[in-house]
């Protein structure tokens, strides 16, 4: 929660050894979102496929439905959305449990997103949110209000936006969560990009960045670049642009990041577009 992933993966692989299956499944589950925060989908897919093998047999239904979840995170942040929607939605039919509901209800209004489809994107955040309402899971409650901010914003409407973020702001600083925290900044920085308030929106996600490069989440280190080369692209500076571009897209391709690596060679190809023109 503190942005410490390197110590993160030395302290959950040391508890994953426990003979306890209870606090071995639990940790694999948390390495996996540890390593996929890295990037490193394979060690992160086997984590979560183990701590879903060690929870089921034991009968651990709940820590089963962790894993599954976070075996499908990993494959969406990878870019096999199919296969995290198919994950996704076996935990809906598996349980009522009102966090792991929330947890899966996120994840598909992701996908939605990711598909255009905004307007379901923007139903599933928000069953989500109450799901972690009812649960009293705070941190859920923070997700939840970062990704129903993104598709308000993504559905035309910034300043609406701009206010459930500061609610995510607020409450992944109560829960004191810094890569939240840092996802809820990069957002509000795309909102503040909307409003045209570039100058404000560039310290954001440069703020976002540098929390994101400091724990080693190259993932959302993509997305940050992808952000700055848009706002310079937005004031007419091509070459700064197409720079945060070609990084962005390097570490894209470094951890195989197909859904970026795709985004940000149009981000490339549009700049480049303009240059000539």
């Amino acid at each position: 929660m503190l942005g410490d992933l390197d110590r993160a993966v030395g302290l959950f692989g040391a508890a994953a050894n426990s003979r306890d299956p209870a606090t071995g499944a639990e940790a694999l589950t948390r390495l996996a979102d540890v390593r996929r925060s890295r990037g490193e989908w394979e060690t992160a897919l086997a984590a979560a496929r183990r701590a879903r093998e060690i929870a089921k047999g034991a009968g651990l239904d709940v820590l089963m439905l962790h894993a599954i979840i976070a075996e499908a995170n990993v494959l969406l942040c990878r870019g096999d959305l199919g296969e995290a929607r198919t994950l996704f939605e076996q935990v809906l039919t598996l349980t009522g449990d009102a966090r792991m509901r929330g947890l899966a209800l996120q994840n598909l209004g992701s996908i939605m997103a990711q598909q255009g489809e905004l307007g379901a994107a923007e139903r599933y955040f928000a069953e989500s949110y109450g799901q972690f309402q009812r649960a009293g899971y705070r941190r859920g409650e923070a997700t939840a209000l970062i990704n129903y901010g993104r598709v308000t914003l993504d559905r035309g409407n910034p300043k609406l936006a701009e206010d459930l973020l500061w609610q995510a702001i607020d409450a992944a600083r109560e829960v004191e969560h810094a890569e939240l925290m840092a996802l809820a900044t990069l957002n509000l920085a795309a909102a503040r990009t909307r409003l045209g308030d570039t100058n404000s929106a560039e310290d954001l996600a440069s703020e976002a960045l540098g929390v994101f490069s400091g724990c080693g989440n190259r993932w959302q280190q993509i997305e940050c670049l992808r952000l700055i080369g848009a706002i310079h692209e937005q004031r007419g500076d091509a070459d700064n642009a197409t720079r945060c571009f070609e990084r962005g897209l390097t570490i894209a391709r470094e951890i195989g990041a197909t859904v970026e690596i795709r985004a940000l060679n149009d981000c490339l190809r549009r700049v480049a577009g303009k240059k000539r023109a």
